[in-house]
């Protein structure tokens, strides 16, 4: 458990510092992690570890690793007797790689399959590099891998959790079953860069592989299946349609993940960068359906030739990969060269977007009477200097480093954002998703819930411990795709009262990270989690209604216009309703 109140510590070879509740940014299996500046401190949570295990040893064996994709101990961190209670390191920034495999990050910031060579090969090098150093990853799961991405650069890996590496006298004892090399009775070099093919595989398709169906395993039975070299190249294997299709990994990989998943062999693998054809074409095997079409109308409403969608706001705002915001209503330009991780809300006054800059978070208000026309943008005077913007549903948030800040357009002589209502929150510590948000509060999940009557922060053991790929919400409904310490992905959907107090928990299993959902305002909830059908529940009442049509399938994205459910498919929008 994390510790309450300030914690002063002292830094080797740096000096004291006051690690304050502000600081804090999660607690992990073995100890709490704090952020100063650019230095992340971990304590651990049993005060014996490191006496008991040689932790101050082993730590200055790791500081020897100078690599900037591994963020090894730099020096110990110190108690106020000078007893070691942890270790500092480095600040590097990302997100878990599991957000990568996702379709839908991938299609909002432009990654590509350019950018999946590139990825794959920064973690090649991490992973060849602690070898020359005579070190083992062993648990480089995709929970300790990071990727740092902008569309425009090659995106960065970096592994996290190097005290638990093999090096020196140290043994490594813990993995997750996910990335293990069951057939190997110790850890070695082959079972690391077993794990990490395991890992640059969901990087390439989005599927593990070893997911998937075959005829005579449970959907749970992932590590009979990885005993018995039952993979996705597997000539029975069934997968569903959003799997991106093999040919988007360089050919000698591709023969190397065929031979080492579904033959069992082992061996270092040829780097993501080299080129050639496959020696063995690997044939996809998509799902086969009984199900009849026409039970579903399907009905494309907006697509522009050579520029893809890659995101659908519920206010009719579409963006392209151009970076130009499209009103659906109109067919209008509302902006151009809109960055990918900007917001976009419909006001009184037209249009306001959140544009992130390198340095800073600028507001723009587009009238509605220059959509579509020869009229710009306005940037919008805002109150404070702010650390990012949220957004949900039609309200924006400035976040600083202790607070979410509600703001308003105030257009009156020129246009300025001001401040309405303001929490105190642990920013550090907190998860942004879709129209959601949750904080780890020392331990304990908040889900930070925007609603008419303000913002409600309520406690969901649900999610303790629980890394967070995706989240949506909309109404007195929340949705997150999760994944746990043993890599096991999962879904946990919330139904709140009215008063958003209490709330109702529905907890399932997942065959991966995709959260793939639309949320009606009414109420209604559609998803897809199998080709050639699609659930539509509410849940308030518990009505569930399955539709089955071979029109419907994993590869559409689900979103919502107003009260409609649309998709994105090949970079086009398109509307899904019942046949009359």
């Amino acid at each position: 458990m994390a510790r309450k109140g300030a914690t002063t510590v002292r830094l080797d070879g740096r000096g004291a510092v006051t690690l304050r509740e502000s600081d804090y940014i999660t607690t992990g299996g073995e100890g709490s992690i704090y952020k100063t500046g650019n230095t992340v401190v971990k304590l651990y949570t049993d005060p014996d570890k490191m006496a008991r295990d040689g932790m101050p040893e082993k730590v200055k064996m790791l500081a020897i690793l100078q690599h900037p994709g591994i963020v090894a101990p730099r020096g110990l961190a110190l108690d106020d007797s000078g007893m070691p209670i942890g270790f500092y390191m480095p600040f590097v920034a990302g997100e878990p790689m599991s957000r990568v495999f996702v379709s839908d990050y991938r299609s909002r910031t432009g990654f590509g399959d350019r950018d999946a060579v590139a990825l794959t090969q920064s973690m090649f090098e991490i992973v060849a590099y602690a070898h020359s150093q005579h070190a083992l990853l062993v648990d480089a799961n995709e929970l300790n891998w990071l990727v740092d991405f902008a569309k425009g650069q090659a995106p960065e890996a970096a592994v996290i959790d190097v005290d638990s590496w093999a090096i020196g006298r140290w043994p490594a004892t813990v993995i997750m079953p996910s990335i293990r090399d069951w057939s190997a009775k110790e850890f070695s070099a082959a079972t690391d860069w077993f794990a990490w093919g395991i890992v640059a595989f969901q990087v390439f398709t989005g599927i593990h592989p070893f997911k998937g169906r075959i005829e005579g395993y449970k959907p749970g039975d992932l590590v009979k299946r990885m005993k018995d070299n039952a993979s996705v190249f597997d000539s029975r294997a069934k997968l569903p349609l959003s799997v991106r299709d093999f040919s988007c990994i360089p050919g000698p990989l591709l023969d190397w993940f065929q031979t080492t998943f579904q033959i069992g062999q082992r061996g270092v693998p040829p780097a993501p960068t080299a080129t050639g054809r496959p020696a063995k074409a690997a044939q996809v095997m998509r799902a086969v359906t009984t199900a009849a079409g026409g039970t579903l109308v399907f009905e494309k409403l907006f697509a522009r030739t050579g520029y893809p969608v890659t995101r659908i706001w519920a206010n009719g705002a579409v963006r392209l990969s151009s970076g130009e915001v499209i009103d659906l209503a109109t067919g209008g330009a509302i902006a151009h060269q809109v960055p990918a991780d900007a917001e976009v809300i419909k006001v009184p006054e037209g249009w306001v977007i959140s544009l992130p800059t390198s340095t800073e978070i600028l507001f723009a208000h587009i009238p509605y009477e220059v959509v579509g026309g020869n009229g710009g943008r306005r940037f919008v005077e805002q109150p404070l200097p702010l650390r990012r913007a949220f957004r949900a549903g039609e309200t924006l948030f400035g976040i600083t480093d202790r607070e979410l800040i509600e703001l308003e357009l105030n257009d009156v002589g020129r246009p300025r954002m001001i401040i309405d209502r303001r929490w105190s929150m642990l920013v550090g510590a907190t998860t942004w998703l879709d129209d959601v948000a949750v904080t780890d509060a020392l331990g304990n999940a908040f889900v930070v819930l925007p609603h008419d009557g303000g913002i409600s922060q309520i406690r969901v053991a649900e999610l303790d411990g629980k890394t967070l790929v995706a989240g949506k919400a909309c109404g007195r409904f929340a949705a997150f795709a999760i994944v746990d310490i043993l890599g096991v992905y999962g879904r946990v959907e919330l139904t709140f009262d009215k008063t958003f107090t209490r709330y109702q928990a529905w907890v399932g299993p997942a065959d991966g990270p995709e959260l793939n959902m639309a949320i009606l305002p009414r109420g209604v909830v559609a998803t897809i989690t199998d080709d050639f059908e699609i659930t539509i529940f509410v849940p308030t009442t518990g009505a569930v209604n399955k539709v089955r049509d071979t029109g419907v399938s994993t590869a559409m994205k689900l979103a919502t216009w107003g009260e409609r459910i649309v998709y994105l498919i090949d970079g086009a929008v398109w509307q899904m309703r019942m046949a009359p």
